[in-house]
């Protein structure tokens, strides 16, 4: 497992468990009116109020966290050629240009839209690279 997944790993669970903490805040038990005496009727959350909470918080931590991982490794944009008969594809989102590293059940042809699923990585001089694992979709020729 790399650094930064690890790193998102934390960082989801800690918005999962301040979610929770939030939804502890929510509830304030009792029902003490202005009087001091008590006004409820017995149909409060009682001792699952809690656990209401706390699955409250953990689901909106869950929902949180597939929200920013979901479309990670994916990039769209057209395919390019490039030197010595490779191609090449600036992705549309962060405008970096990368090297494609095509498997061999991936054809891709110059002039082509398309959204990949892979791996960004660098070459040996630091030039990002990315590491096709599946071609997503293909929308077709590019508008020029």
């Amino acid at each position: 497992m790399n650094r930064l997944m690890v790193v998102r790993f934390v960082l989801s669970v800690a918005l999962a468990v301040s979610m929770s903490a939030l939804a502890f805040a929510q509830y304030g038990g009792g029902g003490m009116g202005s009087t001091g005496t008590s006004t409820s009727t017995g149909r409060g959350y009682g001792s699952s109020g809690a656990a209401i909470g706390a699955g409250v918080g953990v689901a909106a931590g869950i929902g949180a966290a597939y929200l920013l991982l979901r479309n990670r490794g994916t990039i769209v944009g057209c395919v390019e050629p490039s030197s010595a008969g490779k191609v090449k594809l600036m992705n549309e989102k962060d405008k970096n240009t990368y090297a494609l590293l095509a498997s061999n059940d991936v054809t891709l042809a110059p002039g082509e839209r398309v959204a990949l699923k892979g791996k960004k990585t660098k070459d040996t001089s630091g030039e990002p690279v990315f590491q096709v694992q599946k071609l997503a979709k293909d929308y077709g020729s590019c508008k020029q």
